[in-house]
């Protein structure tokens, strides 16, 4: 059974980082690989003709990288703070089908996804809630979700091109509530700083 993704809605804003992580595997597999993306694309019944049109053009390979090199830099970050708090909780702001902290798993730490209730529901049926796992179904600017993070052993908190959605001062809300969290915590947002720069080297080493 596949599940159907509508034009238009919020499921649909999961499509364009999710088919740019499934073309990097397919394109650089040498470079990065996500089999979760390869799969839950097959599962999914959604148009994919707009981003098919052009499966192997410059910008479309250059995004495809960029998405993937964001969560490389995502799962670094989220390992090497479980190395000094093994523990902690790992939280993925805004998951949207992304399965990093499950890829980032020690065995020992817990995984909380929250995002919005709909996208929690496609997020239950394709990638369901794994042992020590947890998909939570909130507004990340409603706080009331905090009282399920369990940060007893440390907590690092990250967003992946979710804060385009969010006004600067709604950025400050809930910054400002992940240091209310007790227990050692990191929160890192990885999101277009390092853009430019990865396009100078993309066009250099394509000899554009």
């Amino acid at each position: 059974m596949k599940y159907k993704i509508e034009k238009n809605t919020v499921q649909e804003t999961l499509i364009l980082p999710l088919y740019s992580r499934k073309l990097c595997t397919e394109l650089y597999p040498n470079l990065y690989r996500d089999e979760t993306a390869v799969h839950l694309i097959d599962q999914i019944d959604y148009d994919f003709s707009e981003a098919e049109k052009n499966p192997r053009s410059l910008m479309q390979r250059f995004g495809a990288l960029e998405v993937a090199m964001r969560q490389n830099d995502l799962a670094f970050e989220v390992r090497a703070y479980l190395k000094t708090h093994p523990c902690a909780a790992v939280v993925n702001l805004g998951c949207g089908l992304d399965n990093t902290g499950r890829a980032c798993d020690n065995g020992r730490c817990k995984i909380y996804n929250p995002d919005f209730p709909d996208v929690i529901a496609l997020q239950q049926q394709l990638l369901p809630a794994g042992e020590r796992e947890q998909n939570i179904p909130f507004d990340l600017k409603d706080p009331v979700w905090f009282d399920r993070i369990d940060a007893t052993g440390g907590a690092v908190f990250f967003a992946s091109g979710v804060f385009y959605y969010f006004l600067t001062q709604q950025v400050r809300k809930l910054d400002a509530e992940i240091r209310t969290v007790p227990g050692g915590h990191v929160g890192f947002i990885v999101q277009a700083e390092r853009y430019l720069d990865l396009m100078e080297t993309f066009l250099q080493r394509n000899g554009i």
